[in-house]
């Protein structure tokens, strides 16, 4: 590929990959959050692993995300940018009509859409963005066995993740739970989550959702087990009756 080839890939790659450049969904961001609300754990909830390489788990994030990047992409993005953003939006709005409680789209929203899904290939000739497509298509096909190796090669740093349960496990699964490791919760929490990842509701219930955000204001991580969830509500419990305590006396 030519170099601005390669800038469009890299824009479609960060948009995607790191929206809004942040690392969002990590055990310590969560573990930050707690605290900043003068939450003191009596656990650590960010699990230290090793990551391949050496890299950091933010890199790590960014290579699993790529390659998921690459594995679900739809290359209309790039050859019929207006319609795969038409068809979104059309999607959208069916979502509300058949949700009363969810907000329709915007025109705003709309004509935002459509320049943030034309934007990056609108001075792209066919031939060019034929050959990206082609590319990514190409990267495609090599994603099963590259996910495989970086997995492969996770475990054999981490031996702890031989306590998930490995039997009959896909490519999404090995995707989510590659996402766990990168965000650097538990593998106590990773295998709770996959065994039950079928029924949010019940992953939700179990976890004290409603409980967990008259307290605090938000919901727990999904991948947090349910026996940790407990001992960080009586934490936040027993230091909210505290500080009750002492603004009364």
């Amino acid at each position: 590929m030519n170099k601005n080839l390669e800038l469009v890939l890299r824009t479609l790659v960060y948009n995607t990959v790191v929206p809004g450049g942040h690392w969002s969904s990590s055990a310590k961001n969560y573990q930050d959050f707690l605290t900043a609300r003068g939450i003191h754990l009596p656990i650590k909830l960010f699990h230290e692993y090793k990551y391949p390489n050496n890299v950091t788990p933010q890199k790590f994030e960014e290579q699993v995300r790529t390659l998921f990047f690459f594995y679900t992409f739809d290359v209309g993005r790039i050859t019929n940018p207006r319609g795969y953003a038409e068809s979104m939006i059309a999607g959208m709005e069916r979502m509300a009509q058949e949700d009363k409680n969810m907000v329709p789209i915007t025109e705003e929203e709309k004509l935002n859409l459509i320049d943030k899904m034309c934007g990056p290939v609108k001075n792209l000739s066919d031939a060019d963005k034929n050959q990206l497509a082609d590319y990514i298509q190409q990267q495609r096909s090599t994603v099963v066995a590259r996910v495989a190796d970086l997995l492969s090669q996770t475990i054999e740093l981490n031996p702890e993740l031989l306590d998930i349960n490995w039997d009959n496990k896909n490519l999404q699964d090995f995707f989510e739970i590659l996402d766990g490791v990168s965000y650097g919760y538990a593998p106590m929490d990773i295998k709770y989550y996959i065994d039950n990842k079928h029924d949010l509701a019940r992953i939700r219930k179990e976890q004290r959702k409603e409980e967990f955000i008259n307290l605090i204001g938000d919901g727990p991580h999904v991948f947090i087990q349910p026996d940790r969830i407990k001992i960080i509500l009586d934490e936040i419990k027993k230091q909210k009756k505290l500080q009750h305590n002492i603004e009364r006396n």
